[in-house]
């Protein structure tokens, strides 16, 4: 189910979209929920096939969300910053292809901390959400997303997300990186009472920095892919392949990087593949399945295919479509660098 915004984009020159609206299908919207709760600390459990219900009918109309989320301000505050935040990633993964996301810690995070490749606070106050890239490796960008309820738009809220997307610098060897810079606002319209409106507003200048060695280039995504892994596979049950990916980042000794290496290599071939039922160019996917308790354990998982063997050969098709989304590709170009020789 496809809906729109209205969509403003700073510069006008370099938007991706043409003309006044912007669209997103709402299963986009509910897969980045997905995405983002999994690879955030705190519950690790999503059922987000919510937002339909949410929104005015029929499909390919504004998103229009039937009456307000809550009366008091602070819980109006909390949901449409919620759900702004996935807005925002269903549309950085749709039109800027930014599919591998680094959620930023409030210190100093190591990307490559043999190169001296990091990421570092510049001012006090609240840092930006992402640290994001391309599937290829390319296109490093900073990103910050809110989401408002104001009724004068969502200007004041785009101008807080600029700036804190501007409180961090990415630097290899002390040499400040060349970034894109990304804030969005959304405001959601109401059917009643106002605004009636649905807004998504976009600021994306380029910051320029200094050139740096192909070896630091490579070691930044490779940093930043390793990252976005981990905090997603660390939900779906894996958290000690998980915490290995994090120590490569943090090593600074050669030697002992290697070692590392090989024992984040000897997790991985431990890991259980699985493939996806009529997904021939997917190849092989490490997961799990969560639940309100947290990832089921393989065992549990065997109870239950055995119990429900007779009456169920095959899973839910809502099960399997979580599982793929909550999955990690092994054979695809973009994951191939992660644990690199």
């Amino acid at each position: 189910m496809t809906r729109t915004f209205l969509h403003s984009f700073d510069p006008p020159a370099s938007s991706l979209v043409t003309g006044a609206t912007v669209d997103l299908d709402v299963s986009e919207i509910e897969d980045a929920g997905i995405r983002e709760v999994l690879q955030t600390p705190g519950a690790a459990y999503g059922a987000w096939s919510i937002l339909h219900a949410l929104l005015t009918q029929p499909a390919g109309t504004p998103f229009i969300l039937r009456e307000p989320l809550g009366q008091a301000r602070e819980v109006k505050v909390a949901l449409f910053g919620l759900f702004g935040r996935f807005v925002a990633r269903a549309y950085l993964e749709r039109y800027f292809n930014l599919s591998i996301c680094a959620h930023r810690g409030s210190r100093i995070i190591d990307l490559e901390c043999r190169r001296q490749v990091k990421v570092t606070r510049l001012f006090r106050g609240d840092l930006p959400d992402w640290i994001a890239c391309a599937s290829d490796l390319s296109s490093l960008t900073v990103a910050e997303a809110k989401g408002c309820h104001d009724n004068g738009g969502p200007a004041k809220a785009l101008n807080r997300a600029w700036a804190q997307a501007g409180r961090i610098d990415i630097t290899a060897g002390g040499s400040k990186v060349t970034v894109k810079r990304i804030a969005i606002a959304t405001r959601w319209g109401m059917a009643a009472p106002s605004p009636t409106e649905a807004h998504l507003s976009v600021r994306d200048p380029v910051d320029e920095g200094e050139p740096i060695k192909p070896e630091e280039k490579d070691a930044l995504f490779i940093g930043l892919l390793r990252l976005h892994i981990a905090n997603l596979i660390n939900s779906l049950g894996h958290a000690e392949l998980a915490s290995a990916l994090r120590g490569l980042t943090h090593q600074p000794f050669a030697r002992r990087l290697q070692g590392d290496l090989q024992r984040t290599r000897s997790l991985l071939d431990a890991v259980p593949v699985r493939e996806v039922e009529k997904a021939t160019a997917m190849g092989g996917l490490i997961g799990g399945i969560v639940t309100r308790a947290g990832p089921a354990r393989r065992r549990h998982r065997r109870r239950a295919r055995r119990s429900a063997g007779a009456r169920s050969p095959q899973p839910p098709a809502s099960l399997r479509r979580h599982r793929a989304i909550s999955s990690v590709p092994l054979s695809t170009r973009s994951c191939k660098p992660f644990v690199p020789a």
